[in-house]
This record gives C-alpha cells, sequence and structure tokens, in this order.
C-alpha cells in the first residue's frame, strides 16, 4: 500500500492524534478510525469510579497520561519512582497503579513484588504495566511478575481504556458485586 493511514478535512484533533500515535507506535492500525465515535469516553470514570496512582519518572509522560486518565473522567496522584510509590500506597490505598517499568531508585517490577508481598490480599491494587520495551514475550513476563495486565507505551487510548476497564472488572468480581 501507498499510504499507512489518510485523514479527512476538516481534520479533528482527536482523530490526527490517533493516527499519530498507531504510525508512530510500530502497530498496524487494524480497525478503521471511526470519526463519529469520540476517541474518550468522558464518562467512564463516574461509570468505573477507580483511585489511580501514576508511576512514571518523565515528566513529558506524567502530563500526557494524566491528561488521558482526565480526559476519561479520571484524577490521579504521581510518583516519580518506585519508592515513591510504596510510600504512597502507605498512606492511601490505591484501585490501580499504573507503573512504568524503567524508573529511578526502584524500578516497577521491584516496586511490585514489594507491594505483592507487603498489602493483604484483599488489599492489593490492580498494577498495570507500561513500558516502551515491547518486545514479544514481555507481556507475559511482567504478569508473571505479579503485574495484572500490560499496556505499551506511547499509550494508546484503547489499550488504556480496556486494561482500567479490566480493573474495574477485577474489583467487581473480588467484590462480589455484579
Amino acid at each position: 500500500e501507498l499510504f499507512n493511514a489518510y485523514l479527512t478535512k476538516p481534520v479533528k484533533t482527536s482523530i490526527l492524534y490517533n493516527v499519530l500515535i498507531n504510525l508512530f507506535s510500530d502497530k498496524l492500525l487494524t480497525e478503521p478510525v471511526d470519526e463519529n465515535k469520540p476517541l474518550f469516553d468522558r464518562t467512564m470514570g463516574k461509570r468505573q469510579p477507580l483511585r489511580i496512582l501514576l508511576a512514571e519518572d518523565n515528566k513529558i509522560n506524567q502530563k500526557v497520561a494524566l491528561r488521558m486518565l482526565e480526559r476519561l473522567g479520571y484524577r490521579a496522584d504521581v510518583a516519580g519512582n518506585g519508592l515513591e510509590v510504596i510510600e504512597a500506597i502507605l498512606q492511601r490505598p490505591y484501585d490501580v497503579i499504573l507503573m512504568d517499568i524503567q524508573m529511578p531508585e526502584m524500578d516497577g517490577v521491584k516496586a511490585t513484588v514489594h507491594i505483592r508481598e507487603q498489602l493483604l490480599s484483599n488489599k492489593q491494587p490492580y498494577i498495570i504495566a507500561m513500558t516502551a520495551n515491547a518486545l514479544a514475550g514481555d507481556r507475559e513476563k511482567y504478569l508473571d511478575q505479579g503485574m495484572d495486565d500490560y499496556v505499551s507505551k506511547p499509550v494508546r487510548v484503547n489499550e488504556l481504556t480496556e486494561a482500567l476497564h479490566n480493573s474495574h472488572l477485577f474489583f467487581k468480581s473480588r467484590n462480589g458485586k455484579s
């Protein structure tokens, strides 16, 4: 094919954003972009409330992730490394941790192992690995190390939405609600 994607005028910012993410993430766009469907479900946070901690050391990635979460109706606290994650969960319970794998002080895998060892099973957060290492087998490796889900960077809205929805389903089943 001659083109990887195409846009129609007038170009909507959300459509352009989605196309650029797909082009630069080395993943093929497997489904056509529906221009009538909003990119962000702004009511998700109200329908599926979650207390979220974003564990990310890169300031730009923090801003992008916080903006995505905001557009989905969520607010999140931020930790810049694994040690800050451990401090944060001792101060306040979180439903979800969006955990960058490579961070200074303590990486995401070590922080996850620590959380799994220290918290009671009914207090465990749903941990979503976030990494630019999108190699074959990475998802399974991080799940084996105690994480519950996985999204690759750059994070795409649909992958983040699906992971957050999965975390909501996890808590509903753990708490016995339907």
